[in-house]
């Protein structure tokens, strides 16, 4: 059987022969499965010496080693530097929201990068952490921007602790639990905590209180390269910091508390006060709106926007039982602070009982009125003392419920929600029925906002879902790339959840129709997973004799430990010839021989089970297939042109669903 190894920490370190037919032999499993980034690496902070004096006022500047590129002509006789001077002239002019309607393979990152160069500091919003490596690799060495004052644009990308060596304890991430930033501050932990505590620059020679008085602040600058990001209206008490400020959003001034330089996961929060342009991944920057953290910049720019404006409906969850665990850690002084945590905990209480009396169905919805919910996160938004401590202490997870109520804040009374008992602990879900007023709230923290993609949403769902009614649409590349040709095993068939119900077709019928179109597949071969679930068990490998397709473990387990899409990088060296992946639905680009089939598990509809799309059909029945089946069609061509950047491409599509190759054939007649 083929076996994968793993170290203490759960990551994947090793593989054995077995799993060659997935990862090249020549891959290189680094300490821990992953690279941990060191602060020499970010090139933001790099100083050049290839400063040009020859000032350069033009809308285009792209640049690599062999000389300057030239802006893409489009279809439709627009280049890309005339949708840079477009949306420059209508932002200047006053529009806020501006959407750039171009087709995969109309280089709308370039584009990106040249309305940055013009307007100013700007953030850049990528749906995966595979398009922020992608944006690192083409725009950070191979290609470069100048700016018109003849110097090289900075570009940073922000990205989460388990990227970056923690630096005193080398080769472990700055996600490592044991950090003096991370460590719980239990009992069971003791030893390691004083051994901080005596260690704290800001606290030597007192002796330790007692561990339930402790607070963050007291063992955390036992890492010297620690350096928290505050609100200006608290001080941190950490005088070798170098306080730098920055203005957020809403009017907000936050203070970078930079410590010890050295370590690239808090080196890169420089990027805030220093970098032209920050590129985040979606989740970090919704995080980062929500608490007014980002910085105040000229425009922000959203690539692959209606995934963007699509992910407003993603519920977000609550383990209950653990914030009451957790909260109860907060050590605070004011009398009101410790109220409030109190009747939290008081809440969650009422709320357990409640479900342990009534019983939990989890497909229930209710308004968030009719809970103790509403008043739990009302409380965390009207105590700003809670949010400032549990700021410094940021694994704890009252972070994460103070982030949720900001995100809801504006539209408490438009939210619904579902309980949840996983083993012992009580979850809840939260979706916002009204988007609108979710994606309002961008656009009125923001100066301006642009939007691009290839697969917009009509104007009319823009309108009535998302409330958008003043804004403009630049066309860029109006057709679709490259060509189609669908490949098909003789075993495909209808893989709808009727025909399985119905037992027309069973779980090995579709297994082995998957396996099958796999062998059949020209490599190299992209495959889309669209559910985990879709993928054999390492059981059914063996009960089936398959050899051709990956388990479902062992993709969990991969991309679990691939942080920094190292597979993708891999698939698009040629160092493997089959990917698969649930991450490539957007923004990572396979052009030319990089990839010739590409494979569908199942059509991409939506997951109906979802609370999201359980609350839109209770509340808004009138437009929900219509979003339900927008969404699928803008998620499957997304897919298909992954391997489709240029007009010379060509693609087999390969499924064991035919919904799937149904849809191509309706894509090859409406392109005729």
């Amino acid at each position: 059987m083929k076996r994968m190894k793993f170290n203490s920490r759960g990551q994947l370190v090793s593989v054995d022969s077995g799993l060659s037919d997935y990862l090249s032999d020549s891959c290189d499993f680094e300490k821990d499965g992953i690279h941990l980034k060191k602060s020499s690496e970010l090139e933001f902070l790099k100083e050049r010496n290839n400063f040009e004096s020859v000032v350069d006022n033009s809308s285009w500047n792209l640049n690599s080693d062999s000389g300057k590129l030239l802006p893409l002509k489009f279809s439709n006789g627009k280049t890309q530097e005339d949708v840079v001077n477009e949306v420059v002239e209508l932002i200047k002019g006053g529009t806020k929201v501006v959407l750039i309607h171009g087709m995969c393979g109309t280089g709308k990152s370039a584009i990106a990068l040249n309305i940055a160069r013009i307007l100013g500091k700007t953030s850049i919003v990528v749906p995966v952490k595979g398009l922020q490596r992608q944006y690192e690799e083409d725009y950070m060495n191979k290609k470069y921007l100048i700016k018109p004052n003849g110097r090289r644009m900075k570009i940073a990308m922000i990205t989460g602790r388990g990227n970056h060596d923690s630096i005193i304890q080398p080769g472990v991430p700055c996600d490592e639990p044991t950090l003096p930033e991370l460590i719980k501050l239990t009992e069971k932990n003791y030893d390691k905590i004083e051994e901080y505590y005596l260690l704290n620059p800001m606290i030597r020679g007192k002796d330790m209180p007692d561990i339930k008085q402790l607070k963050r602040i007291s063992v955390a600058p036992a890492n010297p390269y620690w350096s928290p990001i505050l609100p200006s209206i608290y001080e941190a008490p950490l005088r070798d910091a170098r306080k730098k400020k920055y203005m957020g959003l809403n009017g907000k001034e936050f203070v970078f508390y930079h410590r010890k330089d050295g370590c690239s996961y808090y080196d890169q929060y420089q990027a805030y006060i220093d970098a032209d342009v920050i590129i985040f991944n979606s989740a970090k920057y919704k995080i980062e709106v929500a608490l007014d953290r980002k910085p105040l910049t000229e425009v922000d720019i959203i690539d692959e926007a209606d995934e963007f404006l699509d992910n407003f409906s993603a519920e977000e969850e609550i383990n209950l039982t653990r914030l009451s665990n957790s909260i109860k850690t907060i050590n605070l002084e004011s009398p009101d602070a410790k109220i409030v945590i109190e009747n939290v905990q008081e809440l969650i209480e009422l709320e357990e009982k409640n479900k342990q009396a009534l019983g939990i169905d989890k497909n229930s919805i209710f308004r968030i009125g009719e809970t103790k919910i509403e008043k739990i996160l009302r409380l965390f938004l009207e105590n700003r003392e809670i949010e400032s401590e549990a700021s410094l202490d940021e694994l704890n997870y009252t972070n994460h419920a103070i982030e949720v109520a900001k995100m809801f804040e504006d539209n408490l009374e438009d939210c619904y929600l579902t309980f949840e008992k996983r083993e012992k602990d009580l979850y809840v879900h939260l979706v916002a029925a009204n988007l609108s007023k979710r994606f309002k709230e961008i656009i009125d923290k923001n100066k301006a906002l642009v939007l691009m993609s290839g697969t917009l949403h009509s104007s009319e769902v823009l309108r009535k879902v998302f409330g958008l009614d003043d804004f403009k649409i630049v066309e860029a590349e109006t057709l679709h790339q490259g060509s189609i040709d669908i490949t098909k095993s003789g075993k495909e068939f209808d893989c709808k959840y009727a025909n399985f119900a119905a037992n027309r077709f069973t779980r090995k019928d579709y297994i082995l129709a998957l396996a099958a179109s796999i062998e059949k597949a020209k490599k190299p071969i992209l495959v889309h997973v669209n559910a985990f679930e879709d993928l054999p068990t390492e059981m059914e490998i063996a009960e089936f004799g398959i050899k051709e397709v990956m388990s479902k473990e062992r993709l969990m387990a991969l991309q679990t430990n691939d942080k920094t899409g190292k597979s993708i990088s891999m698939f698009k060296s040629k160092l493997s010839d089959v990917l698969f992946t649930t991450k490539c639905s957007r923004g990572v680009d396979f052009p030319g021989e990089i990839c010739n089939s590409v494979v569908f598990t199942k059509y991409p509809n939506p997951n109906v089970k979802g609370t999201f799309w359980k609350v839109l059909e209770k509340t808004h029945p009138d437009y929900y297939w219509d979003f339900y089946k927008d969404k699928a069609r803008r998620d499957f061509l997304q897919r298909i042109y992954r391997a489709l950047r240029s007009k010379d491409d060509h693609v087999y599509v390969l499924s064991p669903d035919l919904r799937v190759l149904d849809a191509v054939r309706n894509l090859q007649i409406a392109e005729r």
